[in-house]
This record gives structure tokens, C-alpha cells and sequence, in this order.
């Protein structure tokens, strides 16, 4: 869901019971995951964090079984002006995941805002070509750490491609642009489509597929991605069509040829903000966590599974009714873990 540049205690017995925090039932048995293993994601905050705090996140990431860590590249704050480019906080990021010998996923997005990225600097510049140039240099300076590159985040919801209109044709002049200067510097690299976000209408994710291929994208992507959230209410219900709409997602592109690529789940998880507030609980924050895992895990075109996020940005009770700030599925704002955590530990 919306959450990377976006994104930025009720006390004792109230907040227990609001959050499920108390008396923990263990999860059942080890979790059932797809063979492309799965990881985390944490959204543009992390390079926001000192290194202690980064590595003190990252080190609980270590007592999992993650394979994967998606980074933001986030053209918006490292291109401070044109040409002039701060590399730190996403370099300390990456670092960081590679001590602990994490895959990385290079997601690369967004758009300064005085170079059209607008105030939420999520809207494509106006040349392909600006962004395709800051690709190659993200892709230039951690091609010794990552070989697995995303192009965008979400562009099927509007806020995330910057309130533009014709969104596939804009999303599809970023690929064609792209694809190629990243295969020129790395030609066994994969390229992904942007992950989707559940919604519905002529933005859902299998409209946005559709268009994309009529408009000519098969040549530029190797495989694609979706962000299947069904919280509050789970499988069952479905909100806005989030998991029924991956088989749908598969059978277009099998319609246009590209059986033979995958799709990687580059965002799944849910906030633990409350029921109350249209989350939550961590117990069921575990328990849709771990039932995703193993319904990817029997899709045979499945590639890895990112959970988002690490840990909360947050622990003010005047906080909840943002659930942006309560997707942490390892730990609380305040470095206490939660009971995914207990799921997925080693």
C-alpha cells in the first residue's frame, strides 16, 4: 500500500487489549514459504535512521530466515539538485544488508520536486530519460551488491504517480527507457514492473496489466510484481480483490506470452493499529503474514515474498488512526518484538 515517501500508549490494560500485545499465543508450526525464500522491506524512514538504529533493526532481520532486503532509491532525496547526489544514507542501508548477507532489492523511484516530481514527489518527470540516467548511476554504484532492480512503486494509485494522468503510458515510458540502460550495465540483472496495490476499477491491478501490454511493455520487464494486502479482514473476505486478483494478473500476462516470468510479491503485511482503527491485531498481523506465505507458496510462478516493515514508526496512542505508523511485523517503535517475530525467527 501507500507507504514509502508517504509514509512518514493508550497505557497498561487499554492498550493490551486494543493492540493484543498480552499473553501471545505461539504460532502453531514453522511457516510454510515459497522457494524464492521472502524478506523484508522498510520504506523511505530507514535512511532517516543513525547507524545504530539501522543496525539494530537489521540485526533482528538476521534472526529470521530472510533472503531478501528491498531498498528505496529514492531519485527525490538523493538528487539534491540537478546532478549533485547524496549516496550516505542509502549506502549505509544496503551496507547493512549485505553484512548480513541479505539479497538486495533495488526499488528506484520518485522524482525531485523543483525536477516534476510535485510536492509528494511521486509523479514521473516529464523525460523518461532524467529518470532513466539516475538509474543507471544507482545501478552503476550498487551493482556490486544487487542484480534485482524495480522501476517504481504502485503507479496504479494515483498519489504514488503523482495525480498524472494516462498512468500505464507514463509507467510504460519509464520501462522502455529503463530496461535497456539497465541491461546494458547489467545484462543478467532482473528488471521488475513496479509492484501494485490493491484497488479497484480502471486502476486495479489487472487493468493497469492489461494496458501495460497493449501499450507495449513485454519486452521491457522480466518479471512482475504485486502487493496483495487483505487486512483488516483477511483471505477470506478479499478487500478490493487483493489475492484473487494474482491469478488474474497471471492469466493476462500468460494471454501475452510471458508464462515463463514471474511474479514477486514486493510488499505484503498489515498494521497492527487496531481493529478499532481499521487494522490489525499482532496476533492476526502474525497469522495473515504467515497464511500468505504459504498460499504463495503454492503458486508455481511465485517469486519472493517482502514483508513491509520491519519495525513501527510509532507508539503514540494519537498515532493510531494512521495505520502507516503500525506495519512493523518484527517490532514495536520501541524495540519490542512482536509475535511474527516468534513466527519467522531461526
Amino acid at each position: 500500500m501507500s507507504r514509502l515517501s508517504l509514509r512518514t500508549l493508550i497505557a497498561g490494560v487499554i492498550l493490551s487489549v486494543t493492540l493484543g500485545l498480552s499473553a501471545v499465543p505461539p504460532a502453531s508450526a514453522a511457516p510454510v514459504v515459497p522457494a524464492a525464500g521472502y524478506g523484508f522491506t522498510e520504506g523511505a524512514l530507514i535512511t532517516t535512521l543513525s547507524q545504530a538504529d539501522i543496525d539494530r533493526e537489521m540485526n533482528v532481520v538476521a534472526q529470521t530466515n530472510a533472503k531478501w532486503f528491498r531498498v528505496l532509491i529514492d531519485r527525490s532525496t538523493i538528487e539534491t539538485s540537478p546532478g549533485v547526489y547524496n549516496w550516505g544514507p542509502t549506502d549505509r542501508v544496503v551496507n547493512a544488508a549485505r553484512k548480513r548477507g541479505l539479497s538486495v532489492i533495488g526499488l528506484i523511484a520518485f522524482t525531485p520536486l523543483l525536477q516534476g516530481g510535485g510536492l509528494l514527489r511521486t509523479a514521473p518527470p516529464a523525460r523518461a530519460t532524467d529518470f532513466s540516467a539516475f538509474a543507471a548511476r544507482a545501478v552503476q554504484r550498487y551493482r556490486g551488491s544487487s542484480s534485482t532492480w524495480e522501476i517504481w512503486n504502485e503507479p496504479n494509485l494515483p498519489a504514488f504517480f503523482g495525480l498524472v494522468a494516462n498512468k500505464p503510458a507514463r509507467y510504460v515510458a519509464l520501462l522502455r527507457a529503463t530496461y535497456p540502460v539497465i541491461k546494458r550495465i547489467q545484462p543478467r540483472s532482473t528488471v521488475i514492473a513496479a509492484g501494485l496495490s490493491p484497488l479497484l476499477g480502471s486502476d486495479s491491478p489487472p487493468q493497469f496489466m492489461r494496458d501495460i501490454y497493449r501499450l507495449g511493455a513485454k519486452r521491457y520487464f522480466d518479471a512482475a510484481a504485486m502487493h496483495p494486502y487483505v487486512f483488516p479482514s483477511g483471505f477470506a473476505k478479499d478487500p478490493l480483490n487483493a489475492f484473487s486478483d494474482v491469478a488474474r494478473v497471471r492469466d493476462i500476462m500468460v494471454r501475452n506470452g510471458d508464462a515463463g516470468k514471474k511474479i514477486w510479491f514486493t510488499e505484503f503485511g498489515a498494521p497492527t493499529n487496531g481493529p478499532r482503527f481499521g487494522g490489525n491485531t499482532p496476533i492476526q498481523q502474525r497469522d495473515q503474514i504467515k497464511e500468505g506465505l504459504a498460499r504463495i507458496a503454492r503458486l508455481p510462478y511465485a517469486g519472493p515474498v517482502i514483508i513491509y516493515s520491519i519495525r513501527d514508526y510509532s507508539n503514540d496512542p494519537r498515532t493510531l488512526n494512521d495505520r502507516e505508523t503500525r506495519f512493523g511485523a518484527l517490532l514495536t517503535y520501541d524495540y519490542k518484538l512482536k509475535p511474527t517475530f516468534d513466527l519467522l525467527r531461526r
